[in-house]
Parts: structure tokens; C-alpha cells; sequence
């Protein structure tokens, strides 16, 4: 396997982990109304520097888990994102999630 191979496989795995493990905290913010909203949601959420609003990711979380199929809600959040997105939640879960069984 070439050196190239290995780092693939290894972001591959660490992703995969992730989706199935990903932490929650409970964010809060206030609406429209003045009114002080709140739910517990997966950490990237609010700790990935999006190129949109926070409140604009979480309706896109919401949408991810209508299916209700928990192992999908990751991958189904991350086709919800346009590239730059995409490419700011990979590079997070790359340098902060370490939790994946090694696969090498």
C-alpha cells in the first residue's frame, strides 16, 4: 500500500468512527422572537467555522435525522453541504476526533 493508500484508508476509518460516535453538548441561542431556544447537538456544530449561520447548519442537521436511521445522519448531513463546507467538517474531524479503532 503507498504511503498516499495509507493516509486514505486512515481518514476513511477516522471518518466512519466518527459518524458513529460523535459527542453532543447543548448549544442555546435566541430567535427571531427574542426568545431563548436550546437542544443538545453533535459538537462540529458549533465548533467548525461554517461559511454560513449556525442556525442555517442546524436546519440542515434536522433534515439529516428525519430518517431516523442513526448511522446515516452524518453522511446525510454532509451531502446537505456545498464543497467548502464539506471540506471545513473533514478537516475538523481530522484534527480533533482520535477516537477511531486503528486500523493499521
Amino acid at each position: 500500500m503507498t504511503q498516499n493508500e495509507i493516509i486514505a484508508v486512515t481518514a476513511i476509518n477516522k471518518w466512519l468512527y466518527y459518524g458513529w460516535n460523535y459527542t453532543t453538548k447543548y448549544f442555546s441561542w435566541i430567535d427571531s422572537a427574542g426568545n431563548e431556544q436550546g437542544e443538545y447537538l453533535p459538537e462540529f456544530l458549533g465548533e467548525v467555522k461554517w461559511t454560513c449561520p449556525f442556525l442555517h447548519m442546524v436546519g440542515k442537521w434536522h433534515k439529516a435525522t428525519e430518517s431516523r436511521n442513526a448511522d446515516a445522519y452524518l453522511v446525510c448531513f454532509y451531502a446537505e453541504l456545498d464543497n467548502q463546507n464539506r471540506q471545513l467538517l473533514l478537516e475538523w474531524v481530522l484534527r480533533y476526533y482520535s477516537g477511531e479503532k486503528s486500523i493499521f
